[in-house]
């Protein structure tokens, strides 16, 4: 196909002499004409990714076009990429069902036009309306079965936990594994996959995210250049996977797979996830899998776990040494100031309301000590030890450690009604939850009280985990796996270090609990340099794969909010806020 060359003498000849007078708009026309598909193929795709470069750094200013490079890949990644730009980017269902239409034409059209130039000369092309109705049909079959991965990264843009960008991703990367065919050829239906096919889809994949690693990781002059190189290489892979696709020999006998394989993809999807959560439904799960003792004298210390935990009221001891462990109740403490007992949905409560209890348990234990007191505290737990112990300072905790924070909350807006930015994929998370309703051991729903407080904060959340404590020592526990929740590599003013690990469990670990005791203790931790380049090099990668965030200016929170998201508040500034905004008083 590259053979063909960039067309013969007579057109180089013209189109000379057309600019030497100046006709600018007939040479143009006439180059196009004259050139081959191939020299076509390459100007769309390198057009197709340009375009979106520039229309991210035109609009939405200090963000990264980690999703340009995929404006003209084969199908179904394309798909992929507009429907993330959509889920975040339109605020009302009108504009919601103006975009899906407007992707419907123009991803249809694209994607029959890179198959038309893509198309092997020894075979006979189909006709332009044949090719633009297959294109549509593939956008619209993709775009149904990656619904259901959107909507997960939507949530987890929203609140940053690793095992939903692991969830979502892969089902996504099988559905273009397995749908390819769909705007190729018109007998996808009947016939088997075919390896080499499956094989330029992966190698795309993979290409794909080295090229947004690479725009992560380049300052913004580079990133043009990149888009153009992923362009160029989108061409090569439609012209592979066309061929791969047109190329085979006839099919003897009907073979199914791909409507047989979207069919087990959906159940297999439906299937575990129902398990998983019923996995996790079990009593206690996940919070009481710890050594128990006896109390002792040692060093106190507050657990406070993450969402969706449990405690049956059992003294444990996680941590190894002298400490002297309690339990953080969701629930709040007895008259006799014991902490309670709690259930999985005692987790789902308002920001404000969980920072209140936190804090009355932390004067109870250093009532009950007469000792300073260390904090560890997981996920929720920690973005709620954080939010408290930053907007009241000076409260008796020696240190707090984060383990599997939460960082880059709310990179877009929960929303409950007809209107706000994501409205309908908002719409889509409450339908999936109330489709897990009787599995999950949680409230799902993008609505409950804590996701909406969350929703409320974001903006000051976001950057209140980069801030210091007065008066209190802070470390980090970063699971690897949560290198895949935000678009850049978590930078910490506080040391932190990386484990091998998913999100949430540190405390039950072992590699988390001798870095606990390490850290309690005083005594100093060694981080894992490899790790910290996987951490580093993983973020870079996920970041081809995630929801664009929302501007800045389009969060439906007061000004100073979207300054917290920007930087440009300090962290005493930070702190006030959350002292305002949690009804924590002076």
């Amino acid at each position: 196909m590259a053979s063909a060359g960039l067309g013969n003498l007579d057109f180089v000849r013209f189109s000379g002499a057309a600019l030497r007078k100046g006709n600018w708009l007939n040479a143009a026309w006439r180059a196009w004409s004259g050139s081959s598909r191939w020299f076509k193929l390459v100007v769309l795709c390198l057009g197709a990714n340009l375009a979106e470069t520039g229309l991210v750094l035109g609009f939405d200013h200090g963000a990264q076009p980690d999703l340009a490079p995929q404006a003209s890949a084969v199908a179904p990644l394309g798909v992929f990429g507009d429907l993330r730009w959509i889920s975040v980017y339109h605020d009302s269902w009108f504009v919601f069902a103006a975009e899906i239409v407007a992707m419907l034409a123009v991803r249809g059209a694209l994607t029959g036009i890179s198959v038309g130039l893509a198309w092997p000369a020894e075979r006979s092309r189909p006709s332009g309306r044949a090719l633009f109705n297959r294109g549509v049909l593939a956008t619209a079959l993709s775009a149904l079965l990656l619904v259901p991965s959107v909507v997960v990264l939507f949530g987890q843009a929203a609140v940053p936990v690793s095992w939903l960008f692991l969830a979502a991703v892969p089902s996504a990367l099988l559905v273009a594994l397995i749908v390819h065919p769909i705007g190729v050829t018109s007998d996808w239906w009947r016939r088997a996959l075919s390896l080499r096919a499956i094989g330029w889809v992966a190698l795309s994949f993979v290409t794909l995210t080295v090229a947004a690693s690479a725009m992560a990781a380049s300052p913004t002059m580079v990133w043009p250049v990149i888009s153009a190189l992923a362009g160029l290489f989108n061409a090569w892979s439609w012209a592979g996977l066309v061929r791969a696709l047109v190329l085979r020999p006839p099919a003897r006998f009907v073979v199914p797979a791909v409507p047989v394989a979207a069919m087990v993809l959906v159940g297999t999807v439906i299937g575990g996830t129902v398990i998983g959560f019923d996995r996790g439904r079990s009593p206690d799960a996940g919070a009481n899998q710890l050594s128990v003792r006896a109390q002792g004298s040692g060093q106190p210390v507050l657990l406070v776990s993450g969402y969706g935990s449990s405690w049956d009221g059992r003294a444990v001891h996680p941590i190894p040494g002298d400490f002297v462990e309690e339990r953080f109740s969701y629930r709040g403490l007895s008259p006799q100031g014991r902490p309670l007992p709690y259930r999985g949905a005692d987790t789902v409560k308002p920001l404000s309301q969980l920072a209140r209890l936190l804090l009355a348990q932390v004067w109870s234990l250093y009532t009950k000590t007469g000792k300073e007191l260390d904090v560890v505290a997981e996920s929720e737990g920690a973005l709620v030890a954080k939010s408290a112990l930053l907007a009241q300072p000076g409260s008796p905790v020696s240190t707090l450690v984060l383990a599997s924070p939460l960082v880059g909350v709310g990179r877009v807006t929960l929303t409950d009604g007809d209107h706000g930015w994501g409205v309908a994929t908002n719409a889509g998370m409450r339908l999936l939850g109330d489709m897990l309703h009787d599995v999950a051991p949680i409230n799902l729903s993008p609505n409950n009280a804590f996701f909406s407080s969350l929703n409320s904060l974001a903006p000051t959340l976001d950057n209140a985990m980069s801030c210091q404590i007065p008066g209190t020592r802070q470390f980090a526990l970063l699971p690897l796996a949560d290198a895949t929740v935000a678009p850049n590599p978590t930078k910490l003013p506080y040391p932190s270090v990386v484990l091998p690990a998913f999100h949430g469990g540190l405390m039950e670990s072992a590699s988390g609990q001798r870095v606990l005791s390490q850290v309690l203790s005083g005594r100093p931790v060694s981080a894992d340099k490899f790790l910290r380049l996987a951490d580093v090099a993983i973020s870079y990668a996920a970041s081809a794969w995630q929801v664009p965030s929302l501007v800045p200016s389009d969060y439906p929170t007061a000004s100073a909010g979207v300054a917290s998201r920007s930087g440009s508040l300090s962290c005493q500034q930070v702190g006030a806020e959350l002292r305002a905004r949690l009804g924590l008083g002076a």
